[in-house]
């Protein structure tokens, strides 16, 4: 793979400032060693477009995000922003550090948005720009286009970079956008920190992420049939839309059993799965490459069925994999002195996906997927499944999250074996593999946080009534006066536990009943650590269904167990009651009809 040419990159100046026209469009923006050993230029400050690929390592970046085109920014602003994003390139922001190429492309478009705002308003320098102008494009991202935070923070530190870096180009931007605020704060953000869930990711409804789960797998148990029609030559490798069907169906698969982000998803090689057997405890894993944060090489928890998917995925990926071996080894074969630029991209490229499973064909050249093409991907999936929902991949991984939290709390739904042999305990799984993605388990905490907050908010705004002897406490509490609820619910729910039993919630901080209560379910009705709202209604009518029944089946069986049908029955008659149930009919005690 081109290696970058670090040596020649460090002379580059780190303002162009004080260089005249001749040697500022001289400075090299990007450079390689080509197989000869010789320097490569690829982009120079003075060119249209900036050529960052030898920058960009992420497996799922479309060749056009690694361009910066400079034409797309209005020509009254574009020497001073090419200017002050090259300092920003060479330098960075005062205490975080050098932007990634990602990051500066991003700018760039950013940059692009914030000045065609203003040529739109007939303004053509900077030094025309007053706040107010400023002020009304912040209204616009939020109120009008209702930019997300994230985006909004973004869009606005661009801003302030523009600012920042102003004394690198006589026209640029001399005026504070927000004196006295911050890109942050701008956003909607107080202080310096992004408040925890307020991310806008949405959430796939559990109904439709079963939906689309089912029509996943089974496209996964035919997947064979149809791999060996393709290999039989019956149907076009490149061309047939139920193979390609089989690709999206394990990308949504491994994305919400995994937690990886679309860039991981794409960058799984052949052979990326392993499973090792851990104090008795058997697990699961897949490797890949994380960039966003730095990690490097991490590896994630997946179910036993993570195995058949990265099987099936490899055995679909076969024929690009060899397109793009045979394309390599043309490439390789070019004597040194026709290497373009374009051929040693296009050499870069090929090494890097020749052992990739997630791939596409376009014009004769097999390529990773991009990003937007994988939210294509996703969104015709999602159709194909018969579901109405926009998918998205890095929706699955919050899907993940929040299954990850189900299952902590007792209630998950239909992910098969996903934590098998495991207890959920951040500890152990840290313990069990250090090389993974930690923002990930952050993620999980922030989703078990605001899923708790949820549960307590049912709890104590509400007037339905609960059973349990905790749930009794709860509604005791509901008739004091507290000055914040809101805040007293957000604080106690980093405090204490919540788990599910599938008939109430245990709120015991130590072992309580030493999970008695899972196999003996009365106990719950009774238990000072129990919560039974109204979700467990129909398990409890159940329950005392059940011990009805029973009345007359233990007779012959002595007093003991007569007696104990008699104490369970008892219990579960009184937690309906408690609920608002009346036991011998089913209905409800309370006007709202809560049963």
């Amino acid at each position: 793979m081109p290696a970058k040419d670090y040596a020649l990159l460090a002379k580059q100046p780190a303002s162009v400032s004080a260089l005249n026209g001749a040697a500022r469009n001289g400075v090299v923006i990007s450079a390689v060693i080509g197989p000869d050993g010789k320097s490569l230029v690829i982009s120079r400050y003075g060119d249209v477009k900036w050529r960052l690929w030898p920058f960009f390592e992420q497996s799922n970046v479309k060749r056009s995000d690694m361009t910066i085109n400079w034409e797309k920014v209005p020509k009254p602003f574009r020497e001073a922003c090419k200017a002050a994003l090259y300092r920003y390139w060479i330098v960075g922001r005062p205490g975080v550090g050098r932007p990634t190429a990602k990051t500066l492309s991003h700018a760039h478009m950013y940059v692009r948005s914030f000045t065609r705002y203003l040529e739109n308003l007939g303004i053509r320098s900077f030094a025309k720009v007053e706040r107010l102008h400023i002020s009304n494009y912040v209204h616009e991202l939020k109120n009008v286009q209702q930019s997300s935070s994230i985006t909004l923070t973004a869009k606005f530190r661009t801003i302030e970079i523009l600012h920042l870096f102003a004394d690198e180009h006589p026209e640029g931007l001399a005026i504070h956008p927000w004196p006295g605020s911050s890109a942050l704060e701008m956003a909607g953000h107080a202080g310096n920190a992004v408040q925890r869930g307020k991310g806008k990711t949405p959430l796939i409804p559990m109904q439709i992420a079963k939906t689309l789960f089912v029509y996943a797998e089974s496209i996964l148990g035919r997947a064979d049939t149809l791999l060996d029609r393709r290999d039989a030559g019956e149907i076009s490798w490149t061309q047939n839309r139920a193979l390609m069907t089989v690709r999206d169906a394990c990308f949504y698969l491994l994305g919400a059993l995994t937690g990886m982000r679309c860039e991981e998803i794409v960058g799984i090689e052949i052979g990326a799965g392993r499973t090792e057997v851990k104090d008795d405890a058997t697990y699961h894993w897949v490797k890949s490459i994380e960039h966003k944060t730095g990690k490097g090489p991490v590896e994630y928890l997946m179910p036993l069925l993570g195995h058949e998917i990265l099987r099936i995925t490899e055995r679909w990926s076969s024929p690009y994999r060899e397109l793009v071996r045979r394309e390599l080894a043309a490439l390789e074969a070019l004597p040194a002195s026709v290497h373009s630029d374009e051929i040693l991209e296009k050499i870069r490229d090929a090494r890097a996906n020749q052992n990739r499973l997630f791939l596409g064909y376009l014009h004769g050249d097999v390529r990773a997927l991009g990003g937007s093409y994988c939210g294509h991907r996703m969104r015709s999936f999602a159709k194909d499944a018969g579901v109405d929902w926009a998918l998205a991949p890095h929706q699955l991984r919050r899907l993940y999250a929040k299954t990850f939290v189900s299952h902590r709390l007792g209630t998950l739904l239909f992910l098969k074996e996903q934590f098998k042999h495991s207890s959920l305990s951040m500890t152990q799984l840290y313990a069990a593999n250090p090389s993974q993605d930690t923002e990930l388990y952050d993620m999980i905490l922030d989703e078990l946080h605001r899923q708790k907050v949820e549960i307590m908010q049912g709890w104590i705004e509400k007037d339905e009534p609960l059973a349990g002897g905790a749930g009794r406490k709860i509604m005791r509490m509901r008739a004091h006066d507290f000055p914040n609820r809101a805040a007293l619910i957000d604080e106690t729910a980093d405090k204490i536990s919540v788990r599910a039993t599938g008939h109430a919630w245990c709120l015991a901080q130590d072992d309580g009943c030493g999970g008695q209560g899972l196999y003996e379910r009365s106990r719950c009705g009774g238990c000072g650590n129990g919560v039974i709202d109204q979700t467990f209604v129909p398990v409890w009518r159940e329950i005392y269904s059940q011990q009805r029944e029973l009345l007359d089946e233990v007779k012959d069986l002595g007093p003991g167990a007569a007696e104990r049908v008699k104490r369970d029955l008892h219990r579960a008659e009184q937690v309906l009651k408690d609920l608002g149930i009346e036991p011998e009919t089913g209905d409800s005690n309370d006007e709202s009809d809560i049963g």
